[in-house]
Parts: structure tokens; C-alpha cells; sequence
């Protein structure tokens, strides 16, 4: 390949394609037009064995015929930087502008769609996010233990429309969204549909999969729509009815019995109120309970020891409603043996906590996993911190029910005309450490706080002023993700909580009236 000269024409002469009489140093065309010849060119062309090729005049000429829009350093300045603004304000020697010159920037490619059917994405998202989220204050896991066997079941409709709406609420709140943002009629109305479904089918009703999609379904209306979910639309009846139908797990159904652990805290209250039978102290329920965490006791004996503050809360369950009846009857139709009885079986419980705190939390205090540090901000001076959030709510769930257990013995030592003191001094012991677990706690903002608050408020009544300023403040915050009432929690709201969970009723005159006097606080209670 070899360069040789192009023409010799002039720059005026080649613009208006005419021949150059190459009279240097002004060729007779400049001369007549009275131009400032530019003399001979100085490019040069390629070719190829005496042939020149298209790639090769593309090269050197994109725009044959085109004015050389050369910018000389006179034009940019000594200071200008070449840039496409630069050029666009700028004329080239020849005349030629760029002022009309269109400027694009090229937009980025959309993200293709991930391959995979729509239960394959909504399984991926499940383990990712459950994995993401461990230990934080975003977990899902304090809420729902189950969501590890969704993905394989995702094929029921029911269970992934619930699962996705889930998902995908927990999501915007990752993503910081309003709280009225967060929660999407849409897709809840479509879950509704899905879960009527799958009821209707006598195939699908008591299928594991359906139980799951109205536990997940009605999960997601306590932890986001505080406001009108869960008062709209209850589904804890719903629960209670499938899992009667189901009845109790098979050996080896591990999926099955961690729904009823998930359900708990939903039937848990409706026990309160005496609108169902407590099927757990059934024994064929005792047993089913008993085989899933048997399994534990040679690889996590911790496991197997903690597993009992919830078959014991199922008898607490039963002696609250035991006591409720009793604060029912007026004082002259209380029977002294009932009263003997109870009292009895809440001792046993007593002791049972206490056996079960020494060989549970003491361990982790004497080892250090759980140990005080400094607090300037509460009014206790100090906190609790302890290896992760689920031993939190542990020790503040054991605690909690402690205290219940403590405060219906005082009451029914004084319905017998008893006194003992040390039984206020223990509920105050009790409630300390609660009140030492709020600086972890609110930690675990913005969703995790939100299921320490029964804890906070079974130990108020103990509390002094600054203290319950404290608890009220804990209360306020822990649910401020999402769609609430305005400062639904007042000290009347949480007294009132209090004395639905120790089976009491509230007034001078609590036996008058008591189906719609019991309707009434439960409409008037904030939900946990």
C-alpha cells in the first residue's frame, strides 16, 4: 500500500469543483475572486496494488465533497477546551457552523427480565431476603419461622398470591416508602380472592398450603396496616377453623407444626376473649408439639429447653380464662375450692418459670452473652444486650408471662383475704429486666420492636412515672413504619391491655354487661 499526494487543488478551487490552474502562490480562480488561495493540498490517498478500496476512501473521506471543517488554533484560542458545546458555538475556517447541531446521549438498555417462571422468582426472593435479613431489625423471621418451606409450595395459588403480598409489602418498607404506600389494595384484594378459593375446594382447604396463606395473609395486615387491616378483616377465626379441621400434625410434619407457632400470637388472643376452646391443652395437641421438639434434644438441648415457654403459655392461656370466669361471678358466688384449685395450678406455673429462667437466661447472663452496658438515655442508666434478636424476645416473652402469672396469684389472694408482699416485689424484679431489654429493642426498628410490645406493657403497671414516660415513648416508636391511629397508645390503652391479659375486667362492676362490656375493650385495644 503506498500514500501518494491527492489533488493539488486549491481549497476554493475543490469546494466549487472546479480545475485549478495550480499558479502558486495564487491560482488564477483565487486571483479573479478575489480569495486567499490555500495553495496545494497536503492529503494524501492510499492504494492498494494500484487500486484504492471502499473501506480505505471511507477511511480518509467519510463525507466526500464535504468543506474542511479543520478548527485552527486562532478560532478555539489558546484556552479552549474541544469539547461538543465548544464545536457547537464554533465556525471553521471555511465558513461552516455547527449551531444547528443535535446533541443525543444514549439511553441505557431497560434490564431484561430474569428468566424463570413466577414462582421461580418469588422462591428466589424468599431465600434472599430471608438470608439478607437475618438478625436485623427487617427480619421476617421473628414474625413468620415458616417461610423456608414456601418455595417448594408456591404452586398453590393461594399461598403465592399471600406470600408475594408479603414479600413485596416487607419490601417497600426495606425501600423507606410512606406508610400509606406500603401496603397494596390490589394485591390484597387478590389474595383475598386466592384464599376464598382455595376454602371453597374441599381438596385445597386443609392442605397445608391454605393454612399458610391465611397465616401469611393475616401477618401481613397486623405488620403494615395496623390501622384498618387488622379491624376490617379478621382471619384468626379463619385460622382457628382450618387448623380444627386439619387437627393436629402428623410425626415428621415439621412444616405443619411451626404454623401452629406461627398462628400463636392470633389464637392466642382469641383464647383471651373465650371465643375458642384452648385445643392445645388437648393431649393428642401436647403430644404433636412435644414429638417436633424432641427432636432437638441431643443436637440443641437450648432449643428443647425454650420450646416450653410455649407449651407453657398455651396453660397460662387456660388459667387466664380460668380467672376470667371467676372475676365474672360476683364475690358471693365465687367457690373457695375453685379458688383452691387455681391457686394451686398457678403455683405450679410459677415454679415452673422459675425452673425454667435458671436453666434457660441464667446461663447466658453468667456466661456473658447477655451483660449490662451503660444507657444515658433511659432513665434506668443501663441496658441489656444480648447474641441476637430471637433471645431477646425469648427473655422478654418469659418474663412477660412470669409477671401475668405473678399478677393473677396476687389476685386471687385477695379474693381469699391473703397478703403477700414478696409477690410485688418479684412482678418489679421481673419487670426491671424487661425495662433493661428497651435500648436492644429499639434497636431493632424499624419492624422487629413492634413484637416486644406486650412485654412493655405486662410490666407498665409496675413502672414509675418516668418510666412509663419511657414505655409510652417505646410503644409510640416501635410501630411508626406504619399505618396506625395517632397516638393510639396512651397509659388508659395500655392499662386496659393489661388487664386483658391477667384475665381482669376493668371497672367497679365487671360481672354486669359482659359480653358487650368485653366487645367494647377489645375494639378499644391497639393490636399486638
Amino acid at each position: 500500500m503506498v500514500g501518494i499526494p491527492k489533488s493539488n487543488r486549491c481549497d476554493f478551487c475543490r469546494s466549487r469543483k472546479t480545475k485549478c490552474d495550480e499558479a502558486w502562490p495564487t491560482c488564477g480562480s483565487c486571483r479573479k475572486a478575489g480569495k486567499e488561495c490555500s495553495g496545494p493540498s497536503k492529503r494524501v490517498k492510499f492504494v492498494n496494488n494500484g487500486k484504492r478500496g471502499r473501506r480505505e476512501r471511507e477511511k480518509d473521506d467519510p463525507f466526500p465533497g464535504a468543506p474542511d471543517i479543520t478548527l485552527s488554533d486562532e478560532v478555539l484560542g489558546p484556552r479552549t477546551t474541544v469539547s461538543l458545546l465548544n464545536l457547537k458555538n464554533k465556525t471553521t475556517k471555511s465558513g461552516a457552523t455547527f449551531s444547528k447541531m443535535r446533541m443525543y446521549t444514549h439511553k441505557p438498555p431497560a434490564p431484561a427480565k430474569l428468566p424463570g417462571s413466577p414462582t421461580d422468582l418469588l422462591a428466589g426472593k424468599i431465600v434472599t431476603y430471608l438470608k439478607s435479613s437475618e438478625g436485623t431489625g427487617y427480619s421476617l423471621g421473628m414474625f413468620i419461622c415458616t417461610l423456608g418451606y414456601t418455595p417448594s409450595l408456591l404452586e398453590n395459588e393461594a399461598l403465592f398470591d399471600a406470600t408475594s403480598l408479603l414479600m413485596s409489602t416487607w419490601l417497600k418498607l426495606c425501600q423507606g416508602r410512606n406508610p400509606e404506600e406500603m401496603f397494596d389494595l390490589r394485591a390484597y384484594g387478590r389474595a383475598l380472592r386466592s384464599l376464598q378459593k382455595a376454602i371453597t375446594n374441599s381438596r385445597e382447604r386443609t392442605s397445608s398450603a391454605t393454612l399458610a396463606a391465611a397465616i401469611y395473609l393475616q401477618t401481613t395486615e397486623f405488620l403494615f396496616d395496623g390501622k384498618n387491616g387488622r379491624n376490617q378483616i379478621s382471619h384468626s377465626n379463619g385460622i382457628y377453623t382450618l387448623m380444627m379441621e386439619r387437627g393436629p400434625p402428623k410425626p415428621g410434619d415439621n412444616f405443619g407444626c411451626q404454623l401452629i407457632f406461627d398462628s400463636f400470637v392470633f389464637i392466642f388472643r382469641l383464647l383471651l376473649a373465650g371465643q375458642i376452646e384452648n385445643f392445645f391443652v388437648r393431649p393428642e395437641w401436647q403430644h404433636a408439639l412435644a414429638n417436633f421438639f424432641v427432636q432437638f434434644k441431643d443436637r440443641a438441648p437450648a432449643i428443647m429447653e425454650m420450646s416450653k415457654l410455649i407449651q407453657y403459655a398455651t396453660i397460662v392461656a387456660q388459667i387466664i380464662k380460668r380467672f376470667s370466669d371467676i372475676q365474672r361471678l360476683h364475690p358471693d358466688l365465687q367457690d373457695p375450692d375453685v379458688l383452691e384449685d387455681l391457686t394451686t395450678d398457678v403455683d405450679d406455673m410459677i415454679m415452673k418459670y422459675r425452673a425454667l429462667d435458671d436453666c434457660t437466661i441464667e446461663p447466658l447472663l453468667q456466661n456473658k452473652k447477655i451483660y449490662e452496658i451503660d444507657d444515658p438515655a433511659s432513665p434506668l442508666g443501663t441496658c441489656y444486650t444480648f447474641p441476637s434478636p430471637t433471645t431477646a424476645l425469648y427473655f422478654a416473652n418469659l418474663f412477660s408471662y412470669n409477671i401475668v402469672i405473678n399478677r393473677i396469684k396476687q389476685e386471687l389472694n385477695a379474693m381469699m383475704g391473703l397478703d403477700d408482699p414478696d409477690l410485688e416485689a418479684e412482678c418489679v424484679r421481673l419487670s426491671w429486666k424487661i425495662w433493661l431489654s428497651c435500648w436492644y429493642t429499639q434497636s431493632l426498628k424499624p419492624l422487629c420492636a413492634v413484637s416486644f410490645d406486650m412485654p412493655m406493657c405486662v410490666s407498665y403497671v409496675s413502672a414509675g412515672p418516668a418510666i412509663r414516660a419511657y414505655l409510652l415513648c417505646f410503644l409510640r416508636e416501635s410501630e411508626s413504619y406504619r399505618k396506625t391511629e395517632a397516638n393510639r397508645w396512651t397509659e388508659q390503652a395500655v392499662l386496659a391491655h393489661n388487664d386483658l391479659l391477667t384475665g381482669r375486667w376493668p371497672g367497679e362492676h365487671p360481672f354486669n354487661d359482659q359480653g358487650s362490656e368485653m366487645r367494647s375493650i377489645m375494639d378499644r385495644l391497639p393490636r399486638i
